[in-house]
């Protein structure tokens, strides 16, 4: 009888059609996550359980969104049909384009698994299958959609503008991760819907899965999407064009402004006009030719490369027409207020009861979905329109005060920027922290804070240090400064997992420091 089963079920997979085999390499993903508390920068938010979806690839890796495993402490997955979870381990991340990378050690998990291939983008009208795990139900869901349009548009867990397809095929919470397949080719992966609209699904298209998977392949992890670094202006106004000594054939956008520090600042110009992007003419709409009655956004050229690349612009300049050669940048280093910090743990530093932080926003979305419009307006104006003018720049900001006698009346001064430290500019909180503590090593009596609206808070330095420990301790702060500014590592915000290593590294040694004093005649 168990050969006769054996033969049946050989028979029976044989006869299966693509979608049958598909179903078996998509995966339900389980994760257990602890959020970062950046209002009070000590604290994570308690663990959470979500679920999403995945699906196998080349080189036993499982594919899925980053959104779904962001901030993780456990992930586990399961296959279609199976009841058994297997601990699964994250390979890489792309925030940028959300998309992530897992694996699993235990190779009974990839008995059965076939990997999924990947196609090209679809084309309007053509119909697609979305497979996944959504709400309503633990079994898989199978979902069918055409493609209403191909277009550059804003995914919501980087805030990033990236290519994407909108399907008519509804994407629930659950769904993300999930593949869309036309016949046995990856053609996307759901990643987002929209609120208040029915049967419209956002997917990931597969030339920008790939471009995912080529740069974790060539770098060990994902370097991110590149940007340039300026802000344009459309040229449909007849008399601007005049004015620029540009021929009126609608070809060219306008150069209006420049990050300083963006490697373009070297090479163009503000009213510079780009005429074409590697060869490929841009309309005076901002927009290129993509396949016959499409157009895209000209940022398109610019995000389908990597960080590191260069891209050839030709413009005219005050009539005349060049070739400029521009490196593409790191977002992350031209944002003055950081975008997005997944992963990672915010900066802080305690003294006196007062609490410093750098703006993000992740920070600002402490006053919820609509902190545009309910986050103090000093800080969400820097969010929106701050330049970053020098390397590691940082907006510090006075976040709150825990009330203590050495900071009586201070209470009410939050949300305000720190300008000086008794008379010397602060370039970024590890500065800050820098500056404080040489004043307590001169004995200086005093430390002043200036602030943005005139404010300014003075500590005397014996006070503080009287208070500093019974401040921590009354509001279960273990240290007065986060992990990143005590191991004297980089500005950026320092993982959980690279703290514990940091941590086991430096109790080696201090172990080995203890044995070498023991050893010494």
């Amino acid at each position: 009888p168990k050969l006769e089963r054996k033969l049946s079920d050989s028979l029976n997979k044989s006869e299966w059609s693509p979608l049958d085999n598909a179903l078996q390499s998509v995966i339900k993903i389980f994760c257990v996550s602890a959020t970062p508390n950046f209002y009070v920068p000590w604290q994570i938010h308690p663990q959470r359980s979500s679920s999403s979806s995945g699906f196998v690839i080349e080189g036993k890796r499982i594919i899925c969104n980053a959104h779904g495993i962001t901030n993780h402490v456990y992930i586990r997955v399961r296959k279609h049909g199976d009841a058994t979870k297997y601990r699964a381990k994250l390979l890489a991340t792309g925030h940028d384009c959300d998309l992530a990378l897992l694996t699993v050690d235990d190779e009974n998990f990839w008995r059965g698994l076939k990997p999924l291939h990947f196609g090209n983008i679809p084309a309007l009208q053509a119909s697609v299958i979305v497979i996944g795990y959504p709400k309503g139900g633990d079994c898989i869901s199978v979902t069918k959609g055409v493609v209403s349009r191909v277009v550059i548009a804003t995914y919501s867990h980087s805030n990033q503008v990236l290519l994407c397809v909108q399907i008519d095929a509804a994407i629930n919470s659950g769904n993300s991760g999930g593949p869309a397949l036309q016949g046995d080719k990856v053609v996307g992966v759901a990643f987002q819907g929209m609120n208040k609209a029915q049967n419209i699904g956002y997917i990931i298209p597969a030339t920008v899965v790939k471009q995912f998977i080529n740069d974790v392949d060539r770098n060990g992890n994902f370097s991110g999407i590149p940007c340039v670094g300026l802000k344009t202006q459309i040229l449909e106004n007849e008399s601007l064009r005049k004015s620029l000594k540009i021929p009126n054939d609608n070809e060219g956008i306008l150069v209006i402004a420049m990050e300083p520090l963006a490697p373009c600042a070297k090479v163009l110009k503000v009213n510079d006009v780009i005429r074409k992007i590697d060869g490929v003419p841009v309309a005076g709409d901002g927009t290129i030719f993509f396949r016959r009655g499409e157009r895209l956004s000209h940022v398109h050229l610019i995000t389908s490369k990597s960080r590191g690349d260069s891209v050839r612009f030709e413009i005219m300049r005050e009539g005349k027409t060049m070739e400029m050669e521009v490196q593409l940048g790191d977002p992350e280093k031209l944002a003055l207020v950081p975008v997005n910090l997944y992963d990672a743990l915010p900066s802080y530093y305690v003294y006196a009861g007062l609490v410093f932080t750098v703006l993000s926003r992740p920070y600002l979305r402490a006053w919820g979905s609509s902190w545009s419009k309910k986050a103090p307006s000093p800080l969400t104006e820097k969010a929106f329109y701050g330049v970053k003018e020098k390397e590691g720049q940082e907006i510090v900001i006075l976040s709150q005060v825990l009330a203590a006698p050495v900071n009586t009346s201070y209470e009410r001064v939050c949300y305000l920027t720190v300008l000086s430290v008794n008379e010397t500019k602060v370039h970024n909180l590890r500065h800050m922290v820098e500056l404080v503590e040489k004043a307590e090593e001169e004995g200086q009596q005093f430390i002043k804070f200036k602030l943005e609206r005139d404010k300014v808070l003075v500590v005397e330095s014996k006070l503080a240090r009287e208070d500093s420990a019974k401040i921590l301790k009354q509001n279960q702060i273990t240290h007065s400064k986060s992990a990143d500014l005590r191991n004297g590592e980089t500005l950026e915000a320092v993982s959980p997992k690279q703290q514990r290593k940091r941590k086991g590294k430096k109790g080696e040694e201090e172990r080995s420091s203890k044995d070498s004093k023991v050893q010494d005649p």
